[in-house]
């Protein structure tokens, strides 16, 4: 079957991959441009190098946002795949992050604002996981998929295929060639077979005919 439209909440899903990859390459370019400035000033060190590693890993995970963000609106999926994989390790983050606040201070105003990523990275897994955003990324389980195929309207009727029965051709009739039978009256100068009835030479053994013995 048809894969179906883009539902709009992958429209959302993608626009947010976008604005965060260009947030993370901007985030990137500033923190190597403050290596470069760091080390202008101050000559480098451990400072420096630190602003430099974090600069590649933001510009590295802005151009993943951006190939994630053209899977999901191309439908691929190993986009929906690494979306199940970031929404469970954001989850598995919050999560964390809101039993250490638990812990160390009790219960905030900060620790209630710690249940929002959890709520969102849970919506993103429901929603990924419904039959429809399955089957727009070709994921077994949804709606494209286990379903009997029909015929499109105005097409020919669906034709179960049958094994074909085979059966025995006619005997074919035999046809006997009829063996022609010579007069008994022959001429004085020959010799007539006594089994057909044939002329033959007088002085033959055999006859020309039939080959029956004449002698």
């Amino acid at each position: 079957m048809p894969r179906p439209g883009r539902p709009i909440g992958v429209t959302i899903l993608t626009i947010l991959q976008v604005i965060s990859g260009i947030g993370d390459i901007g985030l990137g370019i500033l923190l190597i441009f403050a290596y470069v400035v760091s080390t202008a000033l101050v000559g480098g060190g451990f400072l420096a190098t630190a602003l430099l590693l974090l600069g590649f890993v933001a510009f590295g995970l802005g151009i993943l946002s951006f190939a994630l963000a053209y899977g999901l609106w191309a439908g691929k999926g190993w986009a929906w795949g690494l979306s199940i994989v970031g929404a469970i390790i954001g989850l598995i983050f919050g999560v964390l992050s809101l039993v250490s606040s638990l812990v160390s201070g009790g219960l905030t105003l900060e620790n209630i604002a710690d249940l929002v990523p959890i709520i969102l990275y849970l919506l993103i897994l429901v929603y990924l996981s419904t039959r429809n955003v399955r089957a727009f990324f070709g994921r077994a389980g949804g709606i494209a998929f286990g379903r009997q195929m029909v015929p499109a309207p105005g097409g020919p009727p669906y034709m179960p295929q049958t094994q074909p029965t085979y059966t025995q051709p006619p005997p074919q009739q035999a046809y006997y060639r009829q063996q022609e039978v010579y007069p008994q009256s022959t001429p004085w100068a020959t010799i007539a077979c006594s089994y057909c009835g044939a002329p033959n030479h007088p002085a033959a053994n055999f006859c020309d005919s039939c080959g029956n013995r004449l002698r």
